[in-house]
């Protein structure tokens, strides 16, 4: 068996059952996977992210498609500066890595659409990048079937903590099905002042004419960036702070209603 890192490799059932397998497996990804200090998302989206808000500023984020509490996160810089939220990934190996690591957190294992009911899933390996929803994958070599719940994004925050809360960082990682995690929110009582969206489109005129695109627009969202394959996305809301000039040594000052949010 070529391990690959163990990131592209389905290990045999009894063996990914094995809690002592899954706890070794999880303790090598966690503290023994080199990561670069200086960021944390894999485009350096955290980066970018962090300028839209006051450098102490304590917000709330939702991350669809986690993957890993650490590496290519969008959310662990941001958690570290004493933001806290919910954190959603299909795979259920991911979740508990987020339990080791954010206990905190409020960490859920499901798909997210616009559907609910029980869905079939592909992946090609035991804690990969590449697991969707897309039947694509199915038939796929390297690719196997597993089945999953599928929730809508607004019951899964209605059934934490986080109920009626404004969202302050929605990031969704989806792997094509970002648009239908995003129809599954309610954006009269979650709309999120930031968006981190994925984009597979290389021109920004090609970007515009996405359903998603269209969808976002169509509620008042506009691309203030963009990072590798990731959109980010201001609300009307936030949308009102970015006349501040990007050099100030304090950060952004959000409107009234967002620092009392804090």
């Amino acid at each position: 068996m070529k391990l690959n890192n163990g990131n592209n490799v389905n290990f045999p059932d009894w063996l990914a059952r094995n809690p002592i397998f899954r706890k070794l497996f999880l303790l090598r990804k966690l503290y023994l996977t080199k990561s670069k200090a200086h960021h944390y998302s894999q485009f350096a989206e955290d980066v970018s992210i962090k300028r839209f808000f006051p450098k102490k500023y304590q917000g709330f984020y939702v991350d669809v498609g986690c993957y890993h509490p650490k590496k290519h996160s969008n959310t662990w810089q941001l958690f570290k500066n004493g933001w806290r939220g919910i954190n959603v990934d299909i795979d259920a190996i991911k979740i508990e890595a987020f339990n080791i690591v954010r206990p905190d957190d409020t960490n859920i294992a499901c798909a997210v659409s616009d559907a609910d009911g029980e869905f079939s899933y592909y992946s090609n390996g035991f804690y990969s990048l590449t697991t969707t929803l897309d039947d694509s994958g199915a038939g796929q070599q390297g690719y196997i079937e597993k089945k999953v719940k599928c929730r809508r994004l607004t019951d899964i925050i209605d059934d934490s903590p986080y109920k009626d809360r404004e969202i302050d960082l929605l990031s969704v990682d989806a792997e094509g099905h970002d648009l239908e995690v995003l129809k599954s929110l309610d954006f009269d009582r979650y709309a999120p002042r930031l968006l981190a969206v994925e984009t597979f489109k290389p021109l920004f005129s090609q970007v515009v004419e996405t359903d998603l695109y269209k969808f976002l627009a169509a509620k008042g969202y506009c691309l203030v960036g963009w990072n590798g394959l990731t959109l980010l996305l201001a609300s009307p809301v936030l949308q009102e702070s970015l006349t501040e000039d990007w050099n100030t040594s304090a950060g952004l000052t959000l409107p009234p209603t967002q620092r009392a949010a804090g």
